[in-house]
């Protein structure tokens, strides 16, 4: 038997079609779990409430065998509806850390200012929880790891760059930190930079703020195709002196994901961005933005991103 789609307005928005074999224990485990869920999603709806997808996990520990299991039939009755996945009332987890000169009101009316943070406020995974945001903000700057965005907060960059917004997903960014970045730019249209490792998995965490995430396409909308992508940059391996030492060595597999990201559709025929691919592909070699602590422990905060930066602040 199959999953029937059912059509909601958002036209663009495509039809995917889940497909059960009955004479298959795997099969039908996994339609017994989605009319669990489905379940789950009608109540949350009905009485207003929101959970997360490790709240569903932890419901039936028994039941489920991995989160992984019960993300994936989640993407599919989201796909079956035609609906983004916040509008099931699921979100995920959030993990994102946000400073710098933003303020905001939460579910609970409580103020919060995120200049007076030493380790970063989270970022939650539900727009009501961070209403009215207010900001003076020249510019946001979303680094990759957690690492470099405490780095940044112990050197006090956002107040040697006099105002600006820092944030990360830490790694691949979760639903709440892009609907944070949707909403700044929305409001502000604050210039947002992405400071990322020279190598696929940085460059494709960049290109999940910039583009959408794949696992994601049922909601473009939080793409920000004005994202610019700051750094690390392959061609600068070579022109920032960067030490050998702190070079790695691509591995076959993150070769052929160089290969995989110049025929993705949005890079496919951005000529900037396949000779950066190119020069992974030649060099063979990656870069993590730690690398530049080799130059000097204060490089990244003091000189690497003014300069990039030096035409905004």
């Amino acid at each position: 038997m199959q999953g029937q789609g059912v059509r909601s307005t958002s036209a663009e928005i495509p039809m995917v079609q889940v497909e059960f074999k009955e004479n298959k224990p795997k099969s039908v485990k996994k339609f017994a779990t989605m009319l669990k869920i489905l379940k789950i999603i009608y109540t949350l709806v009905q009485e207003g409430k929101y959970c997360t997808k490790r709240d569903i996990f932890y419901q039936y520990p028994d039941l489920y065998p991995c989160q992984a299991f019960i993300d994936r039939i989640i993407d599919d009755i989201a796909s079956m509806l035609k609906v983004p996945r916040q509008e099931l009332h699921i979100l995920a987890t959030s993990k994102g850390l946000v400073s710098g000169d933003l303020q905001f009101e939460n579910s609970e009316g409580i103020f919060i200012d995120c200049q007076h943070t030493a380790i970063g406020v989270p970022i939650a995974p539900h727009s009501r929880d961070m209403q009215n945001l207010q900001t003076q903000a020249k510019f946001v700057l979303v680094v990759e790891k957690d690492a470099t965005f405490q780095k940044l907060m112990s050197h006090q960059f956002c107040k040697k760059m006099k105002t600006c917004i820092l944030i990360t997903g830490k790694g691949y960014p979760d639903n709440g930190t892009l609907f944070l970045l949707q909403e700044i730019y929305a409001r502000q249209r604050l210039p947002i930079f992405v400071l990322v490792d020279a190598d696929p998995h940085g460059i494709e965490i960049m290109a999940v703020y910039k583009f959408g995430s794949k696992n994601q396409m049922l909601d473009q909308t939080l793409a920000l195709p004005s994202v610019q992508w700051i750094g690390i940059l392959p061609e600068e391996i070579k022109r920032c002196h960067i030490p050998d030492s702190t070079l790695c060595t691509l591995s076959p597999r993150h070769l052929q994901m160089c290969v995989h990201l110049k025929s993705r559709p949005y890079f496919q025929h951005d000529e900037y961005m396949q000779s950066q691919l190119d020069i992974l592909i030649e060099l063979k070699k990656k870069v993590e933005i730690q690398c530049l602590d080799a130059i000097s422990s204060n490089y990244l905060s003091d000189v690497y991103l003014p300069r990039k930066l030096k035409d905004i602040i």
